[in-house]
């Protein structure tokens, strides 16, 4: 009986040896390839921050992603590939096979299924081909740090394992093929693991996205022998056009810097929508540098230390997002939520008159560095109003609050600056918990007014208390008056608002964006305990 079991799956303790073993085991590529490859190493290391115990083998299983690769492509080669792919599930629980069976078979809530669930790390497919075996990856994250990591566009992934239900939340990975998909091919098909959820649109498999990318091949480039099969790399164009056939809008913003990348990362993965990250990649090894050329990864999460120091524009504007430290990432040359980091050119290539040059960083080598190109947001149609408008709106706002602090010789740090998407259902859940302050007749107010489905909320801080709180229609038109509720409580940062509408600032006042007037008014014509009133629907 046990000889037959084994035949459908098997159960191992867990070990890096073990995990190597699981790889290779009935696998066309070699002992030496997957052992140097920088993805083992990766889930090695992985694997031993979550405390792996255990390994469930699923054989013969059937993974539809590669199954669309296999019919597209290697089922049409001459050597015979199998279609079949191994499920390995990962458990912190030690468990026997025996323990396993008397959780598929028992019903009883003292036994072991419970804890299956509670353990359950995840799975990773691998794929029955030479070099590429890392398939559909789904993982659970690094653990949250005391707040300090977080992955905001994270989703449910069910797995029956032989009638047992589990679930996983994290967000999908998987290798680079370099057959039917590229590295911008993986990235997006990482974000639109998440979008499809969020915005409801079918889930492409990466041959579909491949494909979908060939569609915008210029005919210049046909004509000097392009081909969608095999895939060398996808053009912003491409990724745009593949993003436009599962009903969604393609946004793209240029991130040459920390400010402006960590800035538009935060505010839009916090609204749960992961953007797909494009570098170039350039090789500083001793006194030379070599480009590598570009490269696409997806923005899964970020790490916000309480203690870091912001990254501020000229201005001193302190936006929260400029304490950013790290970003978290789906490399496909790495692995899932791999940590990408900022770090100080070679000093030969440093200093530049009076500049200081950095690049970003990842385990993938210790002379790669990564240069922000852009980055591509896969946007619902109505998400109309960008990040700027509200940005630079803010900007000037503080700028200007500033000046009035320094003039009334107000000795005080400046305030943070929240500025992030987010859905009226996520608003509304968080005050619940954020609104004690401001008592109950400015949450119920919030709670049963009437507003967008996506909203840029903007909350002014000082220390961890919520002093202001402005909601900012992000389906309107960029020409109108957008704001639909405020809060705030009595504070010096609501009386300088307020100040800005006196007459003598009126001819300044007229010079600002429409979004930063539009609060002023609002302070303008209500009092702390009438404001919300006055606006929750406004718009």
């Amino acid at each position: 009986m046990k000889d037959a079991r084994r035949l459908i799956f098997d159960i191992l303790p867990y070990s890096s040896e073990t995990l190597l073993a699981c790889f290779l085991d009935e696998s066309l590529s070699t002992a030496a390839n997957i052992s140097g490859s920088r993805r083992t190493r990766y889930f090695q290391q992985y694997f031993e921050e979550l405390k792996a115990a255990t390994i469930l083998v699923e054989k013969d299983y059937v993974d539809r992603d590669y199954l669309h690769d296999y019919a597209e492509y290697y089922d049409r080669c001459f050597q015979d590939y199998p279609r079949r792919t191994r499920r390995l599930h990962f458990f912190s629980l030690d468990f026997s096979l025996e323990d396993f069976e008397q959780a598929l078979i028992s019903d009883s809530e003292g036994g072991i299924a419970p804890k299956l669930q509670e353990s359950y790390l995840g799975f990773i497919v691998v794929k029955p081909l030479p070099q590429t075996i890392i398939g559909r990856t789904c993982l659970q994250t690094y653990s949250d740090d005391s707040g300090r990591r977080n992955f905001p566009c994270l989703r449910g992934y069910p797995v029956n394992l032989y009638g047992l239900e589990l679930e996983v939340r994290t967000l999908a990975f998987q290798e680079q093929d370099q057959v039917v998909a590229a590295c911008a091919t993986s990235a997006l098909w990482t974000c639109l693991q998440g979008t499809g959820k969020l915005f409801q649109h079918p889930i492409p498999a990466p041959v579909e996205i491949t494909k979908w990318a060939g569609d915008q091949i210029p005919e210049n480039v046909v004509a000097g022998g392009a081909r969608s099969f095999p895939s060398n790399g996808l053009t912003v164009r491409q990724m745009a056009h593949a993003i436009r056939r599962v009903d969604l809008e393609p946004h793209v913003i240029r991130t040459g810097d920390k400010y402006n990348l960590h800035s538009a990362v935060y505010a839009y993965l916090k609204g749960k929508i992961p953007p797909i990250l494009s570098t170039q990649l350039v090789d500083h090894t001793g006194d030379n540098k070599t480009f590598r050329g570009a490269h696409s990864v997806a923005v899964t999460g970020f790490s916000l230390r309480d203690d870091a120091e912001y990254v501020c524009p000229p201005s001193g504007f302190r936006l929260r997002a400029a304490r950013l430290d790290k970003l978290y990432v789906h490399d496909d040359q790495v692995g899932p939520f791999c940590r990408m980091w900022w770090e100080l050119l070679p000093i030969p290539e440093r200093v530049s008159g009076e500049e200081q040059y950095s690049g970003l960083k990842t385990s993938w080598s210790d002379t790669l560095y990564h240069f922000p190109d852009f980055i591509l947001l896969p946007l619902y149609h109505k998400i109309r109003i960008p990040f700027s408008l509200i940005h630079d709106a803010m900007l000037v706002l503080d700028s200007f609050m500033t000046a009035l602090r320094r003039d009334a010789g107000i000795d005080a740090e400046p305030p943070e600056w929240d500025i992030f998407l987010t859905t009226v259902n996520d608003y509304k859940s968080s005050i619940r918990h954020e609104y004690t302050a401001f008592g109950t007749d400015f949450l119920k107010r919030s709670l049963y007014a009437r507003m967008p489905r996506f909203l840029w909320r903007v909350i002014v801080r000082r220390g961890e208390n919520i002093q202001m709180d402005f909601l900012f229609d992000a389906t309107g038109v960029a020409q109108h008056n957008l704001l639909m509720n405020v809060v705030s409580i009595a504070c010096e940062d609501r009386d300088l608002i307020a100040r800005l509408a006196e007459p003598e600032y009126l001819e300044v006042v007229n010079q600002f964006p429409l979004q930063a007037r539009s609060v002023i008014d609002a302070f303008a014509e209500a009092d702390a305990a009438e404001i919300q009133e006055v606006y929750e629907s406004a718009g």
